[in-house]
């Protein structure tokens, strides 16, 4: 298995990773920030006893490779690509045929991202996307994801 250093950016991805259970090792949020989903954030936060720092709107805005972070920025230990045996072996637990998107050539993350997304949606096993010529696992492609990238597995 392989690992990337993931940061995950906008509040609906950094809930989707708590809930999932992914690590978070630090949060950062904006200052001054006390409406409802990022008090949600902060609470599975708390759970979880992330590092959590308040900052200002500037800095964030450095920190985001996006420019869509929405107050809020999570650094996640790391993204854990699945094999894809992994993908087949989910698809025989579950007594199903496997349902794979293959990809190729998707050099965009924020389709790459929506991609990922309608995969969990139709139900699909898990993705599975080229080494080489092709966009990786981003903060762009988690974020557009909408969390689904926590929930299903793509392999390389």
């Amino acid at each position: 298995m392989r690992y990337e250093e993931l940061t995950i950016e906008g509040r609906n991805a950094v809930l989707e990773a708590y809930r999932s259970g992914k690590t978070i090792d630090k949060l950062f949020v904006l200052e001054g920030c006390k409406d409802g989903p990022v008090q949600t954030i902060l609470r599975e936060a708390k759970k979880q006893s992330s590092i959590v720092r308040f900052t200002a709107k500037e800095r964030l805005d450095q920190m985001s490779s996006t420019g869509h972070h929405q107050g809020v920025i999570a650094y996640a230990a790391a993204y854990e690509y699945a094999e894809v045996d992994d993908i087949l072996k989910l698809a025989e637990e579950k007594g199903e045929p496997p349902f794979i998107f293959l990809l190729d050539g998707i050099e965009d993350p924020h389709n790459l991202g929506a991609i990922i997304r309608t995969a969990n949606l139709a139900g699909a096993h898990g993705v599975i996307i080229p080494k080489n010529r092709a966009a990786g696992l981003t903060a762009t492609v988690a974020r557009t994801s909408a969390g689904a990238l926590n929930y299903t597995p793509v392999a390389r």
